[in-house]
């Protein structure tokens, strides 16, 4: 009994996670980023910096 309920909450944590994350991904497809705010460097942008463009 205490395996399957491990099972079966593993499985609620996995699809829950799923589940957030595409509502979060529909979204910023809906929203969408203006064209003039897509060049504009975010404050996380130094952490993907690779070649020092």
């Amino acid at each position: 009994m205490v395996i399957l309920t491990g099972i079966v909450s593993l499985s609620f944590m996995c699809f829950s996670v799923l589940y957030l994350s595409s509502f979060t991904v529909s979204l910023q497809e809906k929203c969408g980023l203006p064209q003039k705010k897509r060049d504009k460097k975010d404050q996380f942008s130094y952490l993907f910096d690779v070649y020092g463009d």
